[in-house]
């Protein structure tokens, strides 16, 4: 009896306010510094690079290889700190609760969440950029050749899964359970994701936390990031070839 009383104590423990965090808050402090590290280097390395610096075909494969590398890298970093606490990635897919009605509704938050993107990107550029599309000093030229396309592909499927998990599963989640406050923490996720890409000028970091803040939001209405991973995935692509 006493070593029963002794498990269903730490079950008690288990199921206290520390288990609702996916994982400690030095990882979570970990996590902001290596955003803000990796947007200064990103920025130094695009400030030195020149726009019309010429980029040979197997540069940008190697950069792609490169980018889909730090991605996973980010999801590891995310799945290493979760499992300290005992908890899973898989908890932000909810795949138990998938069920074709449940996909239905995934495309349908999906396409609603690309044409608000669409809409207000547009407004943010016209209103800020006179109609034309920030450029990416890390991206100078549209993806050719069967090689390249497979990659950027790959790129833009990569993306799409790791930074859904990272930011607006593990992030936002995160960040929900220390302060309470679902509305601070997609806030917070959103003004993270944009300053991550913030080599890329001030009016394209604008218009990613815009973009964060609608991936916020559609996986606090749904539950979990199903429907944002289809829409990030499917607007990276586009993205990449010029189309949005």
């Amino acid at each position: 009896m006493k070593n029963l009383a002794s498990v269903d104590l730490e079950s008690d423990k288990q199921a206290s306010t520390p288990r609702a965090l996916l994982a400690s808050y030095k990882h979570t402090l970990h996590f902001i510094a290596i955003c803000v590290i990796l947007t200064v280097v990103s920025a130094l390395n695009a400030t030195h690079t020149s726009a019309d610096a010429a980029t040979t075909p197997n540069q940008l494969h190697i950069f792609y290889v490169f980018m889909i590398g730090m991605e996973w890298l980010w999801v590891r970093f995310v799945y290493k700190g979760m499992r300290k606490y005992r908890r899973s990635i898989l908890e932000f897919f909810e795949f138990r609760q998938l069920t074709l009605r449940e996909f239905g509704k995934d495309v349908v938050y999906a396409a609603l969440a690309f044409a608000i993107d669409y809409v207000s990107n547009l407004g943010i550029v016209g209103l800020l950029q006179h109609g034309e599309q920030p450029s990416n000093p890390l991206l100078p030229t549209l993806p050719v050749g069967a090689l390249a396309v497979a990659l950027w592909i790959c790129l833009s499927f990569s993306a799409g899964v790791c930074e859904e998990v990272v930011f607006r599963g593990y992030l936002q989640r995160q960040l929900t359970s220390i302060t309470g406050r679902v509305w601070i923490a997609i806030l917070a996720q959103a003004i993270l994701f944009g300053i991550g890409h913030g080599y890329q000028g001030p009016i394209a970091v604008l218009s990613i936390v815009r973009y964060g803040l609608v991936m916020g939001i559609i996986a606090a209405l749904r539950g979990n990031i199903r429907a944002g991973i289809l829409e990030h995935v499917t607007w990276d692509i586009l993205g990449g070839f010029g189309i949005v």
